[in-house]
C-alpha cells in the first residue's frame, strides 16, 4: 500500500493515477475540513470549498514534485478560498441591507401578503387528489392547458377535466371560502 511518504506517490499522482490521488485525498481531507471550518464555520461551505480545492489539485497534478508542495498548495488554497467566501458573504449581507433599507414598507407588505397568499393557496391545493393538484398548481403558475398536457404527456381534455374536478372539490370542501380561493388564484395568475 502506498503511503503519503512513499517516493513513488508523487510520480504516480503526476501521471494521473487515481489511487495516488486517493492516498493524498484521504490524508488531507479531514485536516483541510477542520482548517477551513476554523475560518468560516459553515459545514456545507466547508465541504464545497475543500472539494473544489481537490479538483484544482487534480487539474494541476503535473506541477508538483514533492508532497510538501502539494501540502502548501492545499493549505494556501484553503485560506484563499475562505477569504473569498467571507468577502462574498459580506457583500451578500451588504446588498441585503441595502435592499431592505431601500425597500419601501408598502413593498415589503406586498411581499408578506403574497407569501400569505401562496401559503393559503398551497393549503387549499393540498386537499386535492395528486393529479388534480399538480394540474391546478401548474395552471396557477401560469401554464396554459396545452403546455400542461404536453408536460404531463396527457390530453388537453384530461387537463380541462382535472381542473373542473379540482374546482368542484374546492367548492365542496371550502364553501364559505370558495370566492376567496378564486380571488387568490386570480391574484396569483396576475403576479406571474
Amino acid at each position: 500500500m502506498v503511503t503519503i511518504k512513499d517516493t513513488t506517490l508523487i510520480k504516480s499522482f503526476n501521471e494521473g493515477d487515481p489511487m495516488a490521488f486517493k492516498v493524498i485525498f484521504d490524508h488531507y481531507y479531514k485536516i483541510l475540513c477542520s482548517y477551513t471550518y476554523h475560518f468560516i464555520r459553515t459545514p456545507y461551505a466547508v465541504d464545497d470549498i475543500v472539494q473544489d480545492i481537490f479538483v484544482a489539485l487534480w487539474n494541476r497534478r503535473e506541477k508538483f514534485d514533492c508532497i510538501e508542495k502539494i501540502s502548501s498548495f492545499l493549505f494556501v488554497s484553503a485560506r484563499n478560498a475562505c477569504l473569498n467566501h467571507a468577502k462574498h458573504e459580506q457583500m451578500k449581507a451588504e446588498k441585503l441591507k441595502e435592499f431592505v433599507a431601500q425597500t419601501d414598507e408598502a413593498v415589503y407588505d406586498d411581499y408578506i401578503i403574497m407569501a400569505e397568499f401562496d401559503q393559503k393557496l398551497n393549503h387549499w391545493l393540498e386537499s386535492l387528489p395528486t393529479e388534480c393538484r399538480k394540474i391546478i398548481d401548474m395552471s396557477v403558475s401560469g401554464m396554459k392547458n396545452d403546455e400542461i398536457a404536453k408536460t404531463l404527456n396527457i390530453s388537453i381534455n384530461t387537463v380541462k377535466n382535472q381542473k373542473v374536478k379540482g374546482f368542484k372539490i374546492l367548492k365542496e370542501l371550502y364553501k364559505d371560502e370558495y370566492l376567496t380561493i378564486l380571488f387568490y388564484i386570480f391574484i396569483s395568475l396576475g403576479a406571474k
